[in-house]
This record gives C-alpha cells, structure tokens and sequence, in this order.
C-alpha cells in the first residue's frame, strides 16, 4: 500500500514538472516572438539577456534550452 502511494506522489510530481517545463518553453516562444516583433534587428544573444530579465528566478528551463528555443524560434 504504501509503495502505491509513493509511486502516484512520484508521478503527480513528475507530470507537474512536464507541464511547468511546457509552460516556460511557451513562455520563451512567446517572448521571443514579442521581443522579435517590437525589434527585429535583435540578436540571439541580446534576446537572451531581455528573456532571462523577464522571467522569475524560479524559472528552471537551463540556460541551454532557453537558447535552443530561441534559435529554432529566430529562423
């Protein structure tokens, strides 16, 4: 019994993970396109600096991934 429940904590968990990391890859697309729109001279790195002012430090996509969003978002 008690296995069976750890496991569905465990799995409530990692699903609220899935839809927290959703939630800021949307958020970056959003930002992207936003940021692109209003200036759209912008460089991948100076896009990167304004997204991660824009977020809050509770925000945990890395570095790496806002990045690749930002570039597949940028073509």
């Amino acid at each position: 019994m008690r296995t069976a429940e750890l496991r569905m904590k465990e799995e409530t968990a990692v699903a609220e993970k899935r839809g927290r990391e959703e939630e800021q890859k949307n958020t970056v697309k959003a930002l992207t396109a936003t940021i692109k729109e209003m200036r759209p001279e912008v460089n991948e790195s100076d896009l990167f600096r304004q997204i991660k002012k824009s977020v809050s430090s509770r925000f945990s996509l890395s570095d790496a991934k806002i990045m690749d969003i930002i570039r597949q978002n940028l073509k």
